[in-house]
């Protein structure tokens, strides 16, 4: 998997909850101390239906690849070389698409993410937001979790569709 897209989504939503109010002057600091957040953007994306289709569609395209694959092999059109060898060649194809409208996907969704986030910090009074993952973990301790809030907000907006739960389908 591929961290630079991940590495600029928390540069922007750290960015996103500094950025001044609306008369043009940060909001005032009750305390020293920094309060820190973190998100998982992962089920947040994977609970949209949209992502859903998408995964979906990446899914039986790689069904039909392999099904197509094995059909000619049976035919004695392709050699069992050959065959993992196009099987390889047409999967990498098939993956680079899949990257290409994941990230395009998540280019649509950053905005209402931004916004979302963007609001639970000032709600709450926090300063930075750090994005956070079950497999891929930058925060030890200190830092409470806003998922499913921002999952909340993000949903219970009438634009925002309704989550699937469990995530990406079976």
């Amino acid at each position: 998997m591929q961290w630079k897209p991940w590495i600029a989504w928390l540069a922007l939503l750290a960015m996103g909850c500094q950025q001044p109010t609306s008369s043009g002057t940060a909001a005032p600091k009750l305390t020293n101390q920094l309060i820190a957040a973190k998100l998982d953007t992962l089920p947040i994306l994977q609970q949209d239906p949209a992502y859903q289709e998408l995964a979906k569609k990446y899914t039986v395209a790689k069904i039909e690849l392999s099904k197509r694959l094995k059909k000619e092999f049976d035919e004695g059109k392709l050699s069992k070389e050959e065959a993992g060898a196009k099987f390889l060649a047409e999967q990498d194809k098939l993956n680079k698409v899949w990257m290409k409208n994941t990230n395009d996907f998540i280019q649509t969704r950053h905005a209402k993410l931004r916004a979302a986030v963007k609001e639970m910090c000032e709600e709450k009074g926090i300063d930075m937001v750090l994005i956070d993952s079950e497999v891929y973990h930058t925060v030890a301790y200190g830092a409470f979790d806003i998922t499913q809030d921002v999952l909340m907000k993000i949903y219970s907006s009438p634009a925002g569709g309704t989550p699937t739960p469990g995530g990406t389908p079976k």
